[in-house]
């Protein structure tokens, strides 16, 4: 529970030192410790999304966009924002990891500690980045590779995914390199064999996204990482749509690399991200944006953490959006994820002239992609809208929509999107 005595160490002071910090809207252990449901309560979900701040008419189904933060997530970034505006003069500037008025040069082990037990990794392999494009750019750029090395990924990858590896391409001579692989994927084997005939004696990278955002799809990576790792490929994972949607867990997937963001399904405010490599590889990393530590080895994720001047309301948002996420329980959390999306492609699958471009449900979460015979995916994403206040995210003019299941969302919206998509293709 987040206590006053919570929330001040949280800030990094004394109960002494901020009088007028709890006089900004409601104290925090208000927010959330007098109103988070009991576990047993019948009416548990319905009252979780209660601690969510999107109006009540509005169903919100983008999370693999952007999420929906809760009250406290926002309560804590701004009543942090409020002090540094009040109190900045009281701060005698000096480098060292006490001062809580910017980040940048703070090593910010507290989180990064929680990031660790969130994907079960030691903190000091946890950098914290801004978004996974940077954390997948430190590793691209910080990496050495000669011309002729090949970098092997999949045909699906988002953009902020590839474009570091096609950086490496251009300017070293390195080879970018992709494989095909289904729409919808029919089983892991698929994918498992598609990439594994890839490999050359060339490769020295696989780079690939553990949830495929255009689909949904969950890939094989430990079995892939396993493979490469005979091999001697270093293998780098694009986790923007699985923290927070499924369980992660670095020693579990023995990748040698894991870039992930917070701003998606965990509920944190944009501009929180973290980087992992495991520690053998991360020494050998050079950094992109060089600061003071660049060449300390003594702490290597803090060699990446310390990039310049950032936001700290930001990181109290991040802090406030883990501890809910504890809060509710990350199993739970998972299962209610899968359970919605399940609920809805189920219902989809019953309706004629609707094609599902996520694979079967082993490989699936809370995110499916499908669209209506006739239909562009700008059409349905605008008629969900205009009908009912539903916000899917249109995936071109083929592939339809992509709808996104969360905690916040309930089964009667899930219903109700399938009876909409019911009448339409209808």
């Amino acid at each position: 529970m987040i206590s006053r005595r919570h929330l001040l160490k949280s800030l990094g002071l004394s109960a002494f030192s901020i009088p007028s910090l709890l006089s900004y809207g409601a104290p925090l252990n208000k927010g959330l410790e007098n109103t988070m449901p009991r576990s047993d309560d019948p009416n548990y979900w319905e009252k979780i999304r209660d601690q969510f701040m999107l109006e009540k008419d509005k169903v919100f189904f983008n999370t693999g966009t952007i999420g929906a933060m809760p009250k406290v997530v926002v309560d804590r970034m701004t009543q942090h924002l409020n002090y540094i505006g009040s109190n900045v003069a009281d701060w005698a500037y000096k480098d060292d990891n006490k001062e809580d008025f910017i980040s940048g040069y703070n090593n910010l082990m507290a989180i990064r500690q929680k990031v660790g037990r969130l994907i079960n990794a030691d903190a000091s392999e946890i950098a914290m980045t801004d978004n996974v494009t940077h954390g997948m750019s430190y590793v691209a750029n910080g990496i050495t590779l000669k011309a002729g090395d090949e970098i092997l990924t999949t045909d699906q990858e988002h953009g902020g995914g590839q474009s570091s590896w096609k950086v490496k391409e251009k300017r070293f001579g390195a080879v970018f390199k992709t494989v095909a692989i289904g729409k919808p994927i029919t089983s892991p084997n698929e994918v498992y064999d598609t990439i594994v005939k890839a490999f050359t004696p060339k490769t020295k990278v696989l780079m690939l996204s553990h949830l495929i955002s255009g689909s949904g799809a969950i890939l094989p990576v430990k079995d892939l990482c396993a493979e490469a790792q005979k091999r001697g490929i270093f293998t780098v994972l694009d986790g923007a749509q699985t923290v927070g949607q499924i369980k992660v867990d670095m020693k579990d997937l023995g990748c040698d690399a894991y870039v992930g963001c917070f701003h998606k399904w965990i509920g944190a405010p944009a501009g929180s991200g973290f980087m992992y490599v495991k520690l053998e590889h991360l020494k050998n990393i050079y950094t992109t944006v060089a600061s003071y530590r660049w060449d300390d080895h003594s702490d290597e994720g803090f060699r990446f953490t310390q990039r310049g001047t950032g936001s700290f309301p930001i990181l109290k948002g991040l802090d406030a959006a883990l501890d809910f996420h504890f809060e509710i329980g990350p199993d739970r959390v998972y299962e209610r994820i899968k359970f919605l999306g399940q609920r809805l492609r189920t219902g989809l699958r019953a309706v004629p002239k609707v094609k599902l471009f996520s694979p079967p449900e082993s490989m699936c979460a809370g995110t499916t992609v499908y669209n209506i015979e006739g239909w562009t995916g700008t059409k349905l994403q605008d008629t969900y809208w205009e009908k009912a206040r539903m916000r899917p995210r249109s995936q071109g003019d083929t592939f339809g929509v992509r709808h996104c299941t969360h905690i916040f969302n309930s089964e009667a919206e899930i219903d109700k999107a399938i009876s909409l998509v019911t009448e339409w293709a209808g």
